[in-house]
């Protein structure tokens, strides 16, 4: 499987990492030459510097030639832009970073429902289980108010390792202080409902009180 990585910020050079130790043969495009080196160094993908505006990247990569899309960048208008591309080619697996509500509309009026909605989940999933630290990590400060949504990856030697999930936030005083919203179990996103023991390697994604973001942290 071929796959074409545009944009070669934190969320392209981590898919394109774990893309390419897996196996599949990876290019990741970026008008940035710095970030390209960075991404070739941490993995053995095929780097292209050029911006995806400049019409000239149409006739440098054979679009048809890729079975996957991931439209990566920083701004909607360029990703937008890249997925109309991508569906006038007839490629059907496209991925796109969103940062605005209006752009998912747009996206989900053109029939596209995979997105990696900012916050990045993904980005900070894999980052959470790369390091392996037992901290959380802050996702992102996206709901206003007291709530973050955090993600911290579990240990060997978290407390919480072989417990139930069901009953976690109840033996530690936290119900209704912590949500968990999905747990990554290294392939993929899981419902909390399909968990039932928390594992090594399991990453849980909660939504945080921030009064009690410390506390969150103890459990792993």
């Amino acid at each position: 499987m071929r796959i074409l990585i545009v944009g070669a910020g934190r969320v392209g050079r981590e898919l394109a990492k774990r893309l390419s130790h897996a196996g599949y043969s990876v290019t990741i495009v970026d008008k940035d030459g710095e970030k390209l080196e960075i991404a070739q160094s941490e993995a053995d993908v095929e780097g292209l510097q050029i911006d995806v505006t400049d019409p000239r990247f149409y006739s440098e990569i054979d679009i048809p030639s890729y079975d996957v899309l991931v439209a990566a960048t920083d701004r909607d208008e360029v990703n937008l832009f890249l997925v109309a591309m991508a569906m006038a080619y007839g490629m059907e697996k496209i991925y796109v970073r969103v940062r605005m509500k209006e752009t998912v509309r747009i996206l989900t009026t053109l029939g596209v429902h995979d997105m990696i909605v900012e916050p990045d989940i993904i980005a900070g999933l894999l980052y959470s289980s790369i390091t392996g630290k037992g901290r959380p990590i802050l996702i992102s400060d996206v709901f206003v108010g007291r709530y973050v949504v955090a993600a911290a990856t579990v240990t060997k030697q978290s407390p919480v390792r072989g417990q139930r999930l069901k009953n976690l936030l109840k033996l530690r005083d936290l119900e209704g202080r912590v949500k968990v919203l999905a747990v990554f179990d290294g392939n993929e996103l899981r419902d909390p409902e399909e968990i039932s023991t928390i594992e090594e390697g399991h990453t849980i994604i909660a939504l945080v009180d921030r009064e009690y973001l410390e506390e969150f942290a103890k459990l792993y």
